[in-house]
C-alpha cells in the first residue's frame, strides 16, 4: 500500500505535457462528430494531459454587435488555455472560425501565434483545380469559396514556410499530402491518414442483426433490405440519385435518408427548403416508393451509428464537388458495411488505402448503382477481406496514435 502511495505521488510530481484540440465539440457538426470519437482514445494514452476547447462557431460567424461580444470574451477564454498547452492542435476548417476571410485569419493567427507548438488537421485543403468564373450565381458562390479558402492558406502557408519546425500537419489523404509537399511544406511535418471514428471495443459489441431488427421496428420495416444515405442534405449529395435506383428493385428494399439540413444551408423565412422539396418530388414520381423511402432526420451520435449499422448497404451518391475527405465514408468502413460510392476523387483516395473496400458506380448512374445493389456487389468476399484488412490499419486507435507521435516530434525538435 505504502509503495503504490509512493509511486502515485511520483507520478502527480511528473507534470504531462498539456494537448489541446481546438475545435468545434458537441454540435451539428461532422468535425465535432469526429472529435467527440477521437476524445476517448486520445484520453486513453499516459503521455499527455489532453483538453478540449470548443470554439463558439456560431457567435464567430454572427454578424451582430451583440453576438461578436460574446465571441471575443468566449475567443480570449480559449486563448488562456492556448497559453497553457505544450501542443496545441487545430482542427481546420475555415468556417469554424469567422464568416469573412479576414477574420477566420484574424482568429486563426491569434492561436498560431499563442501556442508553443502547433499541430494542424485540415479538413478542408487549398483548391488545386479551382474553375474560372462563370457568371452565374454558383460560379460567383464557387469564386467567393476559393477565394476565401485561398486567402486564409496564403497566410497559413507562408507562416508555416517561415518557421516549420513549429508545425506538424495531419491530411486525409495521400494526395493532399504531396500537394502540401508542393507548396514548400516539409515533407516530415506532414502525416497522412483517412478519417476514423468507432474504436476497437466499441466495435466488437457490435451487432448488425440486432441493430437492424431494431431500427426495423422502429422503422415500421417488415423485412427486406435496408440501404441507407447519411450526411447534411445538401445538393452535392445526390440522394435523388439513390431514390431513383430504389425504383428500380425490389419492393422488399428500403432506403434510410439520414441527417437534416444544415444550419448554415436553412432558408430563413422560407419552409420550402430547395433540396427537401426536390427529393419529395423525386419520390412521387414514383408510384412503388410509397412507404420505401424513410426520412430519419438529424440523429445524435449513437443513434446516427445504430441506424448504419443496421443497413446492409450504405450509398455515398455525392456530386464531384473537390471533396478531400467523407466522414460517413469512413465510419461505414469503421462498422464494416458494404459501401457503394459515387466515383469522386475523394472516394477513390479513400480506396487507395485499402483496393477492393469501396464498390463505386459513375456519378449520377442511378441505373449502375441498382445494378450492383441488386447483385449485392458490396457483400463479394473480396470486398467482405478488403473491409477487414482495412481495419487492421487505419482505425481510430491509429488515428490518435498519430497525434501523439506528431507532438513528441515537436517537442523534441
Amino acid at each position: 500500500m505504502e509503495q503504490n502511495n509512493i509511486e502515485s505521488q511520483i507520478k502527480s510530481a511528473i507534470r504531462q505535457p498539456k494537448f489541446l484540440v481546438v475545435s468545434s465539440y458537441r454540435r451539428a457538426c461532422g468535425i465535432a462528430q469526429y472529435v467527440e470519437f477521437l476524445e476517448l482514445p486520445l484520453r486513453d494514452q499516459v503521455d499527455f494531459d489532453v483538453e478540449i476547447a470548443a470554439l463558439p462557431v456560431d457567435l464567430l460567424r454572427s454578424q451582430s454587435p451583440y453576438a461578436r461580444a460574446a465571441a471575443i470574451k468566449e475567443f480570449k477564454e480559449i486563448l488562456l488555455k492556448v497559453d497553457q498547452a505544450d501542443v496545441v492542435n487545430i482542427q481546420l476548417e475555415p468556417g469554424l472560425f469567422g464568416f469573412t476571410p479576414r477574420q477566420i485569419w484574424r482568429n486563426l493567427n491569434a492561436i498560431i501565434a499563442r501556442s508553443k507548438k502547433v499541430i494542424i488537421t485540415y479538413h478542408t485543403v487549398p483548391p488545386m483545380d479551382a474553375e474560372r468564373f462563370r457568371l452565374s450565381r454558383a460560379g460567383l458562390l464557387n469564386y467567393l469559396r476559393d477565394w476565401r479558402g485561398n486567402y486564409v492558406f496564403n497566410r497559413l502557408f507562408a507562416k508555416v514556410r517561415k518557421n516549420p519546425k513549429k508545425f506538424q500537419h495531419i491530411v486525409q489523404t495521400a494526395r493532399e499530402a504531396k500537394n502540401f509537399g508542393l507548396q514548400g511544406i516539409p515533407g516530415d511535418t506532414i502525416t497522412h491518414r483517412p478519417l476514423a471514428f468507432v474504436s476497437e471495443p466499441v466495435r466488437r459489441e457490435m451487432s448488425h442483426e440486432a441493430a437492424k431488427t431494431e431500427v426495423s421496428m422502429r422503422m415500421n420495416i417488415e423485412a427486406g433490405v435496408l440501404l441507407g444515405c447519411f450526411g447534411f442534405l445538401s445538393q452535392y449529395k445526390g440522394i435523388e440519385v439513390a431514390i431513383r435506383a430504389l425504383a428500380n428493385l425490389p419492393d422488399n428494399h428500403h432506403l434510410l435518408i439520414v441527417g437534416g439540413l444544415h444550419p448554415e444551408g436553412v432558408q430563413k423565412g422560407n419552409v420550402e427548403q430547395p433540396y427537401i422539396t426536390k427529393l419529395i418530388r423525386e419520390i412521387d414520381k414514383h408510384r412503388v416508393m410509397k412507404g420505401r423511402v424513410h426520412f430519419c432526420g438529424a440523429l445524435d451520435n449513437d443513434e446516427f451509428n445504430q441506424v448504419m449499422l443496421a443497413c446492409d448497404a450504405v450509398i455515398l451518391p455525392y456530386a464531384e464537388v473537390g471533396q478531400t475527405s467523407s466522414g460517413p465514408a469512413a465510419l461505414a468502413l469503421d462498422m464494416r458495411r458494404p459501401l457503394y460510392c459515387s466515383h469522386t476523387k475523394c472516394f477513390s483516395e479513400l480506396d487507395r488505402y485499402q483496393p477492393g473496400s469501396v464498390t463505386f458506380f459513375e456519378v449520377g448512374n442511378h441505373i449502375e448503382l441498382a445494378q450492383k445493389l441488386a447483385k449485392r456487389e458490396g457483400d463479394a468476399p473480396s470486398r467482405i477481406d478488403a473491409r477487414a484488412r482495412y481495419l487492421e490499419k487505419y482505425s481510430v486507435e491509429h488515428r490518435a496514435a498519430a497525434y501523439f507521435v506528431a507532438a513528441k516530434r515537436l517537442l523534441q525538435g
